[in-house]
Order: C-alpha cells, then sequence, then structure tokens
C-alpha cells in the first residue's frame, strides 16, 4: 500500500510540472514576437512593411505553435489517465518536455526566417521528434496496462479490417480497449504525418511547410468525430470499475 500511495503521489507531481511546463511554453510563444523600436519605424510605410513582412507571418505561426503544443498537453492528458506508468514512462516524459521547451525557440526562429529552408526543416524535425516520443511512451503504457487484453491477434486483426463507415463493433472488453487504443493511436499519428509533409514541402515551398501544420487539426477533429461516432460500449457487460474506467478514457480521448 505504501508503495503504491508513493507510485500514486510521484505520478501527481510530475502531472503538475507536466503541466506546468506547457503553460509556460504557451505563454513564451507570444513573448517571442519582437515590437520594434520605434526608432525603426519612422513613417507608415514602414510600419505597413513590419504589419506584412513580419507581424502578419509572425501571428498565423504563433497559432499554429500554439495549436501544436496544446496537442501535445491533451497527449499527456491521456498520458496520466492510465492507471500504470512506470519510472521509465515518467523518465520519458521528463524529455518529452526538454524538447516542448524548445519549440518557443523554433517559433521564434521561424518568426525571422520563415522564409528559409533550414528554419522549417528546424521546426518539423523538432515537432517529429517530440511525436516519436509520445508514440514510444504510449506504446510502453499500453504494453504496462493492457498486455493480458491482446493475446489474441486473430480477434485483433478482424477488428482492424472493420471501416469506418460500418463502425466497429466490439462484442466484449478486450475488443473494445484494441478499437480505443486505435484511436489513440490515429491521434499520435497526426503530427507525425504533419510534420513529415513539412519537411518534404521545405525544399519546395518553406510558407507551404508552415501551413501544413494546419493538417494536424483537421486530422485530429476527423478522427476524433468518425471514431466517436463509431464507438459504443452499450452492449458491453462490464462491471462498475471497467465503466469507470472506460469513461474516464474515453473522455481523454474523446474531449467530453
Amino acid at each position: 500500500m505504501v508503495k503504491n500511495k508513493f507510485l500514486n503521489n510521484s505520478n501527481d507531481r510530475h502531472a503538475a510540472v507536466t503541466d506546468g511546463v506547457f503553460a509556460i511554453a504557451m505563454t513564451i510563444l507570444v513573448l517571442e514576437i519582437a515590437v520594434p523600436a520605434i526608432t525603426d519605424i519612422s513613417s507608415g510605410v514602414a510600419l505597413n512593411g513590419y504589419f506584412l513582412r513580419y507581424l502578419a507571418p509572425s501571428i498565423l505561426i504563433y497559432f499554429i505553435s500554439f495549436y501544436i503544443v496544446y496537442n501535445f498537453w491533451e497527449n499527456t492528458v491521456i498520458l496520466f489517465s492510465f492507471n500504470k506508468i512506470s519510472y521509465g514512462i515518467l523518465t520519458l516524459n521528463m524529455v518529452t518536455m526538454a524538447a516542448i521547451c524548445l519549440i518557443p525557440f523554433a517559433t521564434g526562429f521561424l518568426f525571422n526566417f520563415y522564409n528559409y529552408t533550414n528554419a522549417n526543416i528546424f521546426f518539423s524535425l523538432l515537432i517529429l521528434a517530440i511525436s516519436l516520443l509520445y508514440i514510444l511512451m504510449f506504446m510502453l503504457l499500453i504494453k504496462n496496462n493492457f498486455k493480458e487484453y491482446f493475446d489474441n491477434k486473430d480477434e485483433l486483426k478482424t477488428a482492424m479490417q472493420n471501416s469506418y463507415d460500418d463502425g466497429i463493433e466490439l462484442p466484449n472488453l478486450k475488443l473494445y480497449l484494441r478499437g480505443i487504443t486505435l484511436t489513440l493511436f490515429y491521434l499520435l499519428l497526426a503530427p507525425v504525418i504533419t510534420s513529415l509533409l513539412s519537411l518534404l514541402l521545405a525544399f519546395i515551398s518553406p510558407k507551404a511547410s508552415i501551413l501544413s501544420f494546419l493538417l494536424t487539426l483537421v486530422l485530429v477533429f476527423l478522427i476524433r468525430t468518425r471514431r466517436f461516432a463509431s464507438d459504443n460500449i452499450g452492449g458491453l457487460d462490464l462491471t462498475d470499475e471497467e465503466k469507470e474506467f472506460l469513461g474516464n478514457l474515453r473522455n481523454s480521448i474523446y474531449g467530453e
């Protein structure tokens, strides 16, 4: 009992530190937008140039970066809803937080050099690295929490073959967990796909490279709405404890 209390306390403290990192990172993003000195703006023409060449692109980049950070924060909300979180996962989370702290710097770099390929490559690689760290953490989480539910590979294959349009019919808790886990990994793959696309576009059009991250918002929205529509636990024969657990997990993933 003492060990469990200690682990729960450790998880709570890690969750608090993680929330603090995200709160600071989100706030610092806007502080990266530079305000010109009054000596630099000597006329209305110069001010218009500042708006067009710097401020307008910077505000757009700021909102894109803010959403990316917010999306990563949503991942951590799901992470801390799991019951078994090992020290290895907590360590990986702290490594991820260190990378999250680099996003304001990478965003400020884009503010000044968004027309340059190297700046876009640096930003895209950072987002890709963070996204892969989240996938690694959740793979370990699934292994630690649901190992006993993933023994029958034939049932998993059958569940995966069902289309979104037909919905995924999951007659028991094991298959339901497989379905909801697939939803989770689809969400985790969204920023991976967009960061890879951004890397490719960086060599063609740096501006398109930045805008491609808007695809993350679209993908996450579509995944959550379509999977939620096919997610049905009404026919499951569950205990009260299982219903509570699945309810918390669904709320974390779908944002109910």
